[in-house]
């Protein structure tokens, strides 16, 4: 090869190599970027956020659904979607909410316990969807219609302790089964006493005071009788309410001897207010299996 053959080649190498070096100084540079990642908000978030707002959107209720407890006792106002969403929690309490509508109802029924204490009316189609939640509480209602008191006295668990006076045949209702917390009442009939004794549990503590044939009928309530507003009952009375099995009366200060060896057969007894007891009382009250 000769001289000249070779600076020619020479001179196109240098050409090559100085289009090579603009074509890797044009290729754009790459990094290696990632994306910042969105913290989601946690349920305690979710549920401040609501709670403070008194709203809620059906994404966060969708992410609330997930839990097994929820109370939302902030909320003002929600949507048959979200409703839906909800129905999906064991335990729910949504005690701000001032009315619902039946197809809100007939989607929370599905609630094991719910509280809706902040209702002051419902439909009778709402009662009969509600009745079918285990444990349900609506202390906000001071009235029921006759219809709506033969639907939740089919609940299991039921607090109706805003009511302040039923009839006869509302009592015949309630006093079907299950345990019915009746605290708003301050007197009953001695008629509407023998209807309520069907049930496991009833809460009278409204009552302040009480006949012999009342005593006689609640003593046949199966398991729990609450009476807590007595402040003071008769040896009869004793005699009688000695046959429950779980017994509160957490308002008398003090009773006599008679009534004490009454009160013994009992097998859960309140008494916390009891100020003093005799030796022979508390002989008396020893043989009860717990005794607070």
């Amino acid at each position: 090869m000769n001289t000249y053959s070779l600076v020619l080649l020479m001179i196109a190498g240098l050409v090559v190599t100085g289009r090579n070096e603009k074509t890797r100084q044009k290729e754009p540079v790459t990094q290696s970027a990632t994306k910042p990642r969105v913290e989601q908000p946690s349920i305690d978030e979710i549920r401040k956020v609501v709670n403070t707002s008194g709203r809620i959107t059906d994404e966060q209720a969708e992410s609330l659904s997930k839990v097994d407890k929820l109370s939302l006792n902030g909320l003002t106002s929600f949507t048959a979607k979200q409703a839906k969403s909800l129905s999906k929690v064991q335990v729910l309490h949504l005690n701000k909410l001032t009315s619902i509508t039946d197809t809100q109802a007939e989607s929370i029924r599905k609630v094991r316990w719910l509280e809706l204490n902040g209702l002051t009316t419902i439909t009778d189609a709402q009662a009969e969807s509600l009745s079918k939640v285990d444990r349900l509480s609506l202390n906000g209602l001071n009235s029921l219609s006759h219809a709506q008191t033969e639907s939740l006295g089919k609940v299991n668990w039921l607090w109706l302790n805003g009511l302040n006076s039923i009839t006869d045949t509302q009592a015949e209702s309630l006093g079907k089964g299950g345990r019915h917390f009746l605290d708003g009442l301050t007197s009953i009939t001695d008629a509407q006493a023998q209807r309520l004794i069907k049930g496991a549990r009833r809460s009278l503590n409204g009552l302040t005071s009480i006949t012999d044939a009342q005593a006689e009928s609640l003593a046949k309530v199966r398991d729990v009788l609450a009476l807590d507003g007595l402040s003071s009952i008769t040896d009869r009375q004793a005699e009688n309410l000695g046959n429950v099995k779980w017994l509160f009366l957490d308002g008398l200060t003090s009773i006599t001897d008679e009534q004490a060896e009454s009160l013994g057969k009992v097998e859960w007894l309140d008494l916390t207010s009891l100020t003093s007891v005799t030796n022979a009382q508390a002989e008396s009250l020893s043989k009860v299996d717990i005794l607070v």
